[in-house]
């Protein structure tokens, strides 16, 4: 016998609480490392060519980077649950490429602090897609174990005494 409770649809929130939940995950997360390197952009950054100077404090401006990266993409987690699983990497994906071409006009300009700045960003994206990833997907798993208001059938006599 099959109880109705245990055959309902896991997915019971309207789609658009889940559209809702995925977007600002995703805005979550393309906004962190924007925000967080905005400032080493902004002050202290002077010169042209290969003349460039970076501010005092542009190392610790990188290492925040990440660890904004990574907040958010653990927040994101948390809010969207396993819609995080595409909204993560996606957005994420984004600030790796960008990063990317970051390291490469770095080399080729022959800028130092434009290359790390593409490293953080590429590493940044990796640390936080897999922090979040994880947690998305530990959030899924625990959301798959039954339940105390999960029915299970009875078992016959037989199976008791087993």
């Amino acid at each position: 016998m099959q109880y109705l409770e245990a055959a309902a649809p896991r997915s019971a929130r309207p789609p658009l609480a889940r559209w809702i939940r995925g977007t600002a995950a995703a805005l979550l997360t393309l906004a962190a490392p924007a925000l967080s390197t905005s400032g080493a952009l902004t002050t202290g950054l002077h010169g042209t060519s290969p003349a460039v100077g970076y501010p005092a404090g542009y190392g610790v401006t990188l290492a925040a980077t990440v660890a904004a990266t990574t907040l958010a993409a653990v927040l994101a987690a948390l809010i969207a649950g396993r819609d995080a699983l595409i909204a993560i990497p996606v957005s994420l994906g984004m600030w790796a490429l960008i990063g990317l071409s970051v390291v490469a006009a770095g080399i080729q300009l022959g800028h130092p602090g434009l290359t790390g700045w593409g490293t953080i960003q590429v590493t940044a994206a990796i640390i936080a897609t897999a922090a979040g990833m994880l947690l998305a997907a530990r959030w899924l798993r625990a959301r798959q174990q039954p339940g105390p208001r999960t029915r299970q059938p009875a078992r016959t006599p037989a199976e008791r005494r087993s």
